[in-house]
């Protein structure tokens, strides 16, 4: 029997290696005395590991959208889970990891999402509605800009990209910052998302009151960044809201 447990001769007939549970990789090894390392694969999750992990994200959504990024530990959404927290740190050895791991799904929803085709107004109304009805997304934005200026918030990239072809079409005013213009729309969006169901006592206010927040923000873009000649469908969605909201 050598080092390995094993006959010398089966030790030269194949490769030792381990499995890593925490990592999902399988790890191998020269036969030999180098323990030099050969080409490993990365393992498909299987079909419960992969439930327990769309489980933990599911618990972290919740928790962010509760109570904040201060709300979010490995623990925690073990915890709200259902699961033990042995089993949460196989998928997250860190909250950093757990964060990203987030991040990287909320980027996935967003990039489907807002992709697809929509008018300025119509894009507008369904960001900031969007924001209000998932506020765990909202505060992750939040905290990603506001703590990792290196990667920015999921999506923000394509966000800002998309307000740069904006500014460059003749549609708009000269002179227009395309990031910071990002930023104002941005961040007043996330704000009001956590602001509306705090102003008032039902839904249905809550959604009225949204309504109104996405009037204005579309009047800013329509007098603030574009030419409002070269938008006349939104000028007239301005003006026949703006009645509508006086004859409430």
């Amino acid at each position: 029997m050598g080092q390995w447990g094993l006959p010398a001769a089966a030790r030269t007939k194949s490769n030792i290696g381990v499995v890593v549970p925490k990592c999902n990789i399988y790890v191998g090894f020269s036969p030999g005395d180098t323990m030099e390392p050969v080409e490993t694969a990365e393992r498909p999750l299987r079909s419960d590991a992969q439930e327990s992990r769309a489980s933990l994200l599911a618990a972290a959504r919740a928790l962010v959208a509760e109570g904040g990024m201060e709300a979010l530990t490995v623990v925690a959404t073990a915890q709200r889970a259902g699961l033990n927290r042995s089993t949460a740190y196989q998928h997250f050895r860190s909250r950093d990891q757990l964060v990203e791991a987030v991040s990287a799904a909320f980027a996935d929803e967003l990039r489907a999402t807002f992709g697809e085709p929509r008018t300025i107004g119509e894009q507008i109304e369904f960001f900031v509605h969007y924001f209000r009805d998932h506020p765990d997304i909202a505060r992750i934005w939040m905290f990603r800009l506001l703590t990792d200026l290196s990667t920015g918030a999921p999506g923000w990239d394509d966000y800002v990209g998309a307000l740069e072809r904006l500014a460059r079409s003749s549609r708009s005013q000269d002179g227009i910052d395309a990031e910071m213009l990002g930023v104002i729309g941005m961040t007043s969006a996330m704000v009001w998302s956590l602001m509306a169901r705090q102003r008032t006592s039902s839904e249905a206010e809550a959604q009225a009151e949204t309504r109104r927040f996405a009037r204005e923000l579309k009047r800013l873009f329509l007098f603030g960044a574009l030419r409002p000649e070269r938008w006349p469908e939104l000028v007239a969605e301005l003006e026949g809201e703006g009645e509508g909201a006086a004859g409430a």
